[in-house]
């Protein structure tokens, strides 16, 4: 195998971003640049600099479109790019991933094998920014953690830690034999939601499958959409992006944080064969 450096990573997932927003315009489902590739669109026309992640988000009905036209592909977007789903991996939300290539998650702690790829966030619409909206996002929030804790935390304990948590982890390991319980708790919960509130008579949408989950946005900013450049390539972007970036890193976004602060993922990638 050979190794992939920061570059070269940064452009098999600006391949498999290219080949996701062309399968998109050509099936008539929107898409957007999310988090931090969005921002780098934004402050950097392209990656932020240490970047080795890429997010896209989709509004549920497209999302939903998106995921029942790629199982009909076998989950293939196209000859190497596969559709990977959260029971398949450690997190509660999809990735497009390079099938020529290994990425190891953690390779100094307890390294997981996938690919290069980006992940795709579902923007699920909420009633109003309340208490009972904050306890929706907190149950979501909570499965999510569960998923974590059953397919990456039991493992690792039982590999890596000392007691007690070596102990807590073999017995949850026993007690817990489906370890897509939390994800799929979570779609089903997600999914309740959505039959009670549809999409459509929402007026907030938030990231309730990731790390968004309280940052809460008017759906107005996913009303429509403006293309921004992105490595020389132009993307959608939702029209109140400058909102959402707000709500996401705060009103000084603009600013890049000093270096002891520019977090990246613990990663390593190869190519398997080329």
């Amino acid at each position: 195998m050979i190794k992939i450096d920061l570059r070269e990573h940064q452009l098999i997932m600006l391949d498999i971003l290219k080949n996701f927003a062309r399968f998109c315009d050509e099936n008539k489902i929107s898409y957007y640049l999310d988090s931090g590739t969005l921002l780098g669109a934004v402050r950097h026309k392209g990656f932020i600099p240490w970047d080795n992640d890429v997010d896209v988000g989709m509004l549920r009905p497209d999302f939903d479109k998106f995921v029942e036209l790629l199982k009909k592909r076998d989950y293939m977007l196209n000859d190497y790019i596969i559709l990977e789903m959260p029971d398949k991996t450690i997190y509660p939300f999809l990735k497009l991933g390079d099938t020529r290539t290994k990425l190891v998650e953690f390779p100094d702690r307890f390294p997981i094998d996938s690919y290069v790829y980006i992940d795709i966030f579902p923007k699920d619409g909420l009633i109003g920014k309340d208490k009972s909206t904050e306890k929706v996002c907190k149950r979501s929030h909570r499965y999510g953690l569960m998923h974590w804790f059953l397919n990456f935390s039991i493992p690792c304990w039982k590999a890596t830690e000392g007691f007690p948590k070596k102990q807590i982890a073999y017995l949850a390991d026993i007690i817990f034999r489906d370890k897509t319980i939390g994800y799929r708790k979570q779609e089903k919960y997600i999914r309740k939601q959505i039959k009670r509130h549809p999409f459509e008579t929402c007026d907030y949408v938030t990231t309730l499958v990731n790390g968004e989950f309280y940052r809460i946005c008017s759906k107005r900013c996913f009303d429509n959409t403006v293309m921004l450049e992105f490595e020389g390539y132009k993307f959608k972007a939702p029209i109140g992006y400058d909102e959402w970036l707000r709500v996401l890193y705060g009103d000084d976004y603009m600013t890049p944080p000093p270096i002891d602060q520019q977090d990246v993922h613990n990663i390593e990638a190869y190519w398997i064969d080329r």
